[in-house]
């Protein structure tokens, strides 16, 4: 049974959510190397104590909002039976870039660089850019059960490339300077590599 949540609790949890969106407006607006814990705590009208009782850091935010962006984005993979594997897979990856897309260019060149600077992958905090592997492995599972794939290469080598090649795009995305264009080159990248896992791609 879960424990009900009281009026303390909850305040702390809009305090922290507050700070958490302050934040993402502020990179939003100037990049995350130009803001500092002041320009947010300023921003939202609380002390700096306040703030450290909820992040140990400004890279603590970036963790909160990597693991919030991971559940938003998990409501949006959309696992319907009718559909083959390779429409399941071209909506969860064009779903996932219309989410990246509506955060905007300045935003995302942000966001990259500094997963990169600090690291964020290294660490066991649930927070890579990953699209949700236990969908792409379910996804995997129907082709392989439906007899459009075969297993040409393991569920983790195949999340591992899509990971790579996702972050590639990302990246490539975030060092143009326009800001048109992820969903259709993400599209064309991220596409073809389910090819990879149907019969007689590989000889």
């Amino acid at each position: 049974m879960e424990k009900k949540l009281t009026n303390r609790d909850l305040q702390a949890l809009e305090t922290e959510k507050k700070v958490t969106d302050m934040a993402m407006k502020l990179v939003k607006e100037h990049g995350y190397d130009q803001v500092t814990i002041s320009q947010i705590c300023n921003a939202c009208g609380v002390a700096k104590g306040t703030f450290y009782s909820y992040f140990t850091s400004k890279k603590d935010i970036l963790i909160k909002l990597t693991s919030r962006f991971n559940k938003e984005l998990s409501q949006l993979f959309i696992y319907d039976e009718k559909l083959d594997a390779v429409t399941l897979y071209q909506n969860a990856v064009t779903a996932y870039l219309n989410y990246v897309n509506k955060d905007g260019h300045v935003f995302t060149k942000s966001y990259v660089k500094a997963m990169i600077d600090e690291e964020l992958a290294s660490e066991n905090t649930n927070t890579s850019i990953e699209l949700q592997k236990s969908f792409i492995d379910k996804v995997i599972s129907k082709g392989l059960q439906d007899g459009d794939f075969q297993l040409n290469m393991n569920y983790d080598d195949f999340f591992a490339l899509f990971s790579a090649t996702l972050m590639g795009v990302l990246a490539q995305w975030s060092m143009r300077k326009e800001s048109e264009g992820l969903i259709v080159m993400g599209q064309r990248v991220l596409f073809p590599l389910i090819n990879l896992m149907r019969k007689g791609s590989v000889k």
